[in-house]
This record gives structure tokens, C-alpha cells and sequence, in this order.
């Protein structure tokens, strides 16, 4: 009789805290005014490049070994995805394999510009989250494009969060004028700036590899695998 007692007292305590959680969970997305629209969707399975096209065409993105790799050349290059994006989640496992070389990934970025005469060419620019060597500004928000950033000078501080010549696991959440950034697991940035996203309100993201003198002859490399996101609907 009391082990059935409290065999019924222990599942009532585990709905009770089931229930708990749920409602926490439910009162934070209220609190943060946002909901996930989607599920995860896999932006790049180490199988295909489906979903992404080259900038003006390059050649410096291929598929090897279930993983993208960006080779270096005297011109900045990017891969970019099909499909636009505004408020997201996004992650991706990113490694440099050389620590002279930059990279960043792109966010809400737009692909050409119109000058006053009313004539398109090809530019990317837009947000980009930063990477670099460690310790570096990896993980602030670069105006790629602009030449300026995004982040606060006041905030410019340089971390150690990337480890070098390995895989590092980055995050970004964007909603609405709020950009935030992690890098294996660390917030690195937290920046709102209304500024920035009435211009970019939503775009594609892409993968840069950075232009360096004396490419090809000395190609430097970047890679990025486990490519997901998902779309966020902000509460109106």
C-alpha cells in the first residue's frame, strides 16, 4: 500500500514539473517576444552544395571530404545561400587553417548595389560575423561592404574563444535590430543597432573567404561543415 502510495506521489511531483518547465520555457519566449517559426533546416549536409551559389561565379568554394573549404585568391570570394533570411538562429562548425587568413560569415547580406544612375552591379555587403586568428575580434559584427563595424568601438574587445588550426562552433540569433554571437558556447557580442537593420533587414547568408596577396602561388584555407538554422517569428 505505501510503495503504490508513492509510486502515484513521485509521477504526480514529475507532471507538476513537466508542467513547470513547459510554462518557463513558454514565459521566456513571451519575455524575449519571439517564437521559432521553423524546425532546424540543414543549410549544408557534407553531401551537396544545394542551396548555394559562388559570388561572381568563383571557384574558390569546392566539397571535399563532407566538408566546404574556401581557398584563398587576391579578390575577397563568397559562397552564398539561394534563400533569404531575416530573424534566425544560425550555427556552423568553422575552421582556419591558417591563422594569417580572415574570414567571416555573412547575415542579411544583399548581393548588388545600384548606383544613382540607376545601373546594378555585383557587391556583396551587409553584416558579417568576423573570424579570425585568436586572440582577435572573432565573433563582432563587421559592416562588410560599409567599411565599418557594426559593433561598438567601446566594445571591440579581443578574445581568445577561437581555438587555432581547429573546428569552433559559432552561434548568431538576429531579431529584429538585436545581434547576438557565441563561439563554442561564449557570448562574444550583443549589439542592437536600428541603424544597420533598416538597411539589412534580411538577405543571404554566406561564407567569405578573404582576399590575400600573393594568391594562389600561397593559397591560405578556410573550412565550414554542420551548417543549420532556423527562422524566428517576432512577436508583433
Amino acid at each position: 500500500m505505501l510503495s503504490h502510495f508513492f509510486r502515484r506521489l513521485n509521477r504526480a511531483k514529475t507532471r507538476r514539473c513537466r508542467s513547470t518547465i513547459a510554462l518557463a520555457a513558454i514565459a521566456v519566449l513571451m519575455c524575449c517576444g519571439t517564437a521559432f517559426a521553423d524546425d532546424w533546416v540543414t543549410l549544408f549536409d557534407g553531401k551537396s552544395l544545394d542551396g548555394w551559389k559562388p559570388s561572381r561565379d568563383n571557384t574558390q568554394f569546392a566539397l571535399t571530404d563532407q566538408v566546404i573549404i574556401g581557398t584563398s585568391s587576391g579578390q575577397t570570394q563568397f559562397l552564398h545561400t539561394v534563400e533569404e533570411y531575416g530573424d534566425f538562429e544560425l550555427e556552423l562548425e568553422v575552421k582556419l587553417h591558417d591563422t594569417d587568413l580572415n574570414s567571416g560569415i555573412q547575415f542579411r547580406t544583399k548581393l548588388t548595389r545600384t548606383n544613382d544612375a540607376g545601373k546594378v552591379r555585383p557587391s556583396v555587403h551587409g553584416p558579417q560575423v568576423d573570424i579570425g586568428k585568436s586572440p582577435g575580434r572573432s565573433g563582432h559584427i563587421f559592416n562588410q561592404g560599409n567599411g565599418a563595424w557594426i559593433t561598438p568601438k567601446e566594445d571591440w574587445t579581443r578574445n581568445e574563444l577561437m581555438v587555432n588550426g581547429e573546428w569552433n562552433k559559432l552561434r548568431v540569433v538576429a531579431v529584429g535590430p538585436r545581434i547576438q554571437t557565441w563561439i563554442n558556447g561564449k557570448q562574444v557580442g550583443d549589439v542592437t543597432d536600428s541603424e544597420a537593420y533598416a538597411k539589412y533587414p534580411s538577405g543571404v547568408i554566406a561564407l567569405q573567404v578573404h582576399g590575400v596577396k600573393k594568391s594562389p602561388e600561397k593559397a591560405r584555407h578556410v573550412s565550414f561543415r554542420s551548417i543549420r538554422i532556423r527562422r524566428i517569428e517576432s512577436a508583433k
